[in-house]
């Protein structure tokens, strides 16, 4: 879930052999060695040819497929340190694609010393095998909602998302359900399991030969769901730790039986964040501007979140009722969309916020709907992309534990999200298609987490972090030896969105190997709408009365 849109001015020189013939992913073969070819440009291309399953290896053959960003061939940053793998989260996320589009940043950041590699994990992007059963299988619209205090959604959005999952699961045990297909190989653990075994063909190469570092053990940074992949990995394999830095902290036991409940304690934090924000910016940088104070601006934003008060229009058979209740979804959608990423998102999101107001005049709803959804995405699982990568990684992580259950057993979890964000129940959707995916794994790691690593890890948090909350890197670092923090006081999904000069500075430390000490703070940087806040975040809204906007309604 995590979003590599980063400006950062840092500047590459990648090393390529002059004349060398590019080659394409369908055109190499896997091999239990890592073989490099020149690919796209200015990359490297391999694929790794490991078991399907590593508890009967015999069964069958998987590929990984790699992307490298070269480490420069005379890096300022000193001698060549060996390979860095990352992950952009998800589940489901490609690592080819975080590679290819950003992998040169991530590169700036470590050192430009480090090889930068990604990977696709199991069942995902162009791995292999991979699942592709969602094809032709629609969702419904958002189905009756309904409100109280804060407009609320019900069953029937919930609903659309459960008859989903069991459609798409269906076809996916039809499709990719055998032990010798994908379905049953997509867990955490088999990735971490090809991660050891892209560390082994790494060091047993030329690259791994010649690193000043000790090439048998995993560097990583991983994000968001990254995160679990290298809490997973250190928990299995505390030998092979080299420097795994994970930011945005995924609590592993929440992700494994409920998902959803530990995850958006900050959302309305920042959402509270933006009037602050709007308010030192002005009318001039801000659309939605009004009044004297931020809770003026909250005010008037909430006069348009009220309007959308599908149970009343339900109740009264207003017939605009569908349309406002597709657009309380999509308004919900659009505003955990922004606080994910405060800095390139609130000037935009002030004007959808407007644009709101003036539908709601002149009875144009539907309009301001369907242009939001063009912006945000569409709220409906419709809107994903090969949600089968995502439910095959997530429902198969979770053992499966919500198969065949009803909407009425779930239900305490969908409570704890209406009652910690105002915006809550969006959050729920992917865990929702999991009640109804039959499809099971027989290499699941549940634990325990933790260990004696052989290098400490670098656990990166930010103090509002809408949907990866500082709280799971308190609770989680503890459980790995001399593990290290870096807690920076920012808005947005992982320290990627600050756009944080002092923790991208932390960061590169700990890769360099200059980093002291076990716990690091970085103060608050210029924030959304070029504002530069006096104080932390928290003082913040804690002075204008806005650090629990439920407690307003």
């Amino acid at each position: 879930m995590a979003s590599w849109k980063l400006a950062a001015a840092f500047a590459l020189v990648g090393f390529r052999a002059v004349g060398a013939q590019d080659c394409t992913f369908d055109s190499i073969t896997p091999s239990r060695d890592l073989v490099w070819c020149p690919c796209e440009g200015s990359f490297f291309c391999a694929k790794l040819d490991v078991p399907l399953d590593y508890k009967d290896p015999s069964l069958a053959r998987a590929s990984v497929p790699l992307l490298k960003i070269p480490a420069a061939s005379e890096s300022p940053d000193g001698p060549y340190r060996g390979a860095i793998l990352i992950n952009p989260g998800g589940p489901g996320a490609s690592g080819i694609e975080l590679a290819r589009y950003n992998g040169t940043t991530v590169q700036a950041a470590a050192g430009s010393n480090f090889d930068i590699i990604g990977f696709d994990p199991r069942g995902v992007g162009i791995s292999e095998p991979r699942p592709n059963c969602s094809t032709g299988i629609s969702i419904g619209k958002n189905g009756p909602l309904s409100g109280r205090d804060a407009p609320r959604v019900v069953d029937g959005y919930y609903q659309q998302f459960i008859d989903f999952g069991k459609e798409l699961g269906e076809k996916c045990q039809a499709q990719a359900g055998a032990d010798t297909e994908a379905g049953p190989h997509m867990t955490t653990a088999v990735t971490a399991r090809d991660m050891l075994s892209i560390v082994e063909a790494f060091s047993a190469s030329p690259d791994g030969n010649r690193t000043v570092l000790d090439s048998s053990k995993l560097n990583y940074y991983g994000v968001s769901y990254g995160t679990m992949l290298g809490q997973t990995f250190a928990s299995m394999f505390p030998d092979k730790v080299g420097h795994v830095a994970i930011d945005g902290l995924v609590d592993p036991i929440s992700y494994q039986t409920n998902f959803t409940s530990r995850s958006i304690n900050h959302v309305d934090g920042v959402l509270g964040a933006f009037f602050v924000y709007c308010h030192a910016a002005g009318p001039d940088l801000c659309s939605l501007y009004t009044g004297n104070t931020p809770k003026d601006i909250f005010s008037r934003w909430n006069a348009s979140f009220t309007q959308l008060d599908a149970q009343k229009a339900e109740a009264e058979s207003w017939a605009n009722a569908t349309d406002i209740g597709l657009a309380l979804v999509t308004f919900k959608v659009s505003v955990l969309s922004a606080v994910v990423q405060p800095l390139a998102e609130f000037s935009r999101i002030s004007d959808v916020f407007v644009a709101l107001e003036k539908a709601i005049s002149s009875n144009s709803i539907a309009a301001w709907t369907e242009q939001t959804n063009a912006i945000y995405g569409d709220p409906n699982l419709e809107g994903y992309v090969n949600p089968e990568q995502t439910l095959g990684v997530l429902c198969s992580d979770q053992s499966n534990t919500w198969y065949g259950k009803s909407l009425a057993d779930i239900k305490p979890l969908l409570d704890v999200l209406k009652d910690t964000s105002i915006v809550g129940e969006v959050w729920s959707r992917a865990m929702l298609a999991c009640l109804d995916w039959p499809i099971r794994s027989n290499d699941v790691f549940k634990g325990p987490y933790g260990g004696n690593t052989s290098y400490p890890m670098l656990f990166v948090s930010n103090t509002y972090d809408p949907t990866t909350p500082i709280e799971n890197a308190i609770s989680n670092a503890p459980k790995y030896a001399n593990a290290r923090r870096l807690v920076t006081d920012g808005m947005g999904h992982t320290t990627v969105a600050t756009n944080n000069m002092c923790a991208f500075a932390a960061i590169r430390s700990y890769f360099q190997d200059t980093m002291c000490g076990k716990e690091h703070y970085c103060p608050l940087e210029l924030g959304p709408f070029n504002v530069q806040l006096n104080g932390t975040i928290k003082e913040n809204l804690e002075a204008v009365g806005l650090s629990n906007l439920r407690s307003l309604y």
